[in-house]
């Protein structure tokens, strides 16, 4: 389920992406390019018939068939990181209306929105629980150097409980197992997304907390490269990966257990956000 999930998001952002491209200016020098929106960031919902996706700082919706796109959140500060509940019924996302970014989720029934972290640091939303009652997000706001920590946080509201708090050392992209028990992140390293390439600030490894124990850390990949948001299939018995270690940005996975990673995808060029 979540294999079909992950490339129906590809899909969804190439689609996206294509829509987003303008067209080159015709003609000799002093004409410009014609200024066309941008979309990026889409989130599938669970029965797949819609895409929520962010496209001037606010969310938007549509059709998965295609379709008019309607305006969902929007704000004067910028909204990021749309993600759906597992039931479908509400939508999380990171807002910077408060100025450094908080969660905040949008009850579909109601339409109310409730704001659910209050903290100095920008805080990104990672996942749902996939019981939908927690809510997985990285903050710098209790570490040094811009460095993340993974918290939690009840989807009802509540106090952000630290998960993986380890000092000095850049903790993100929070994805639990589909059972809930284990929790594969990035750790080390701090991701320079719209950088091709890498370089040692951004070499980052995959890791799986056990249990959400932090007595059992198991790194799942190897450093030297650029690898981040990890994902699980849905038997939760391998986790699938973006890397560039082997030169262009790619889709790789591993066993959950742990083992050799192997490539999915074969791209020479481009980039796999």
């Amino acid at each position: 389920m979540a294999l079909r999930k992950m490339w129906a998001c590809a899909l969804a952002a190439a689609i996206m992406w294509q829509g987003a491209a303008a067209p080159r200016a015709q003609g000799g020098a002093g004409q410009r390019t014609e200024a066309r929106a941008y979309f990026y960031e889409p989130a599938v919902s669970p029965d797949r018939s819609e895409i929520a996706f962010v496209s001037g700082g606010d969310i938007w919706t549509v059709p998965s068939a295609g379709g008019e796109a309607r305006l969902l959140v929007s704000h004067p500060a910028t909204e990021y990181r749309p993600l759906y509940s597992p039931d479908g019924r509400r939508l999380a996302f990171t807002s910077a209306r408060t100025g450094n970014g908080d969660l905040y989720v949008l009850d579909f029934e109601s339409g109310d929105t409730r704001r659910l972290t209050f903290d100095d640091g920008f805080d990104q939303l990672d996942a749902w629980s996939p019981d939908g009652r927690w809510l997985y997000f990285s903050s710098t706001s209790r570490d040094i150097s811009a460095s993340n920590d993974i918290f939690r946080v009840a989807a009802d509201g509540g106090t952000p409980m630290p998960v993986s708090a380890d000092r000095y050392a850049n903790e993100s992209g929070a994805a639990p197992s589909p059972d809930g028990a284990d929790l594969a992140f990035v750790g080390r390293g701090y991701l320079h997304w719209w950088r091709r390439g890498h370089s040692h600030l951004d070499e980052s490894e995959i890791w799986v907390m056990r249990g959400h124990s932090t007595a059992r850390y198991e790194r799942l990949t190897e450093g030297g490269a650029k690898q981040s948001w990890p994902m699980w299939a849905g038997d939760g018995r391998t986790v699938f990966f973006m890397s560039d270690r082997g030169g262009a940005e790619n889709v790789w996975k591993v066993a959950a257990a742990g083992g050799e990673a192997r490539q999915v995808t074969r791209f020479n060029d481009g980039r796999v956000l």
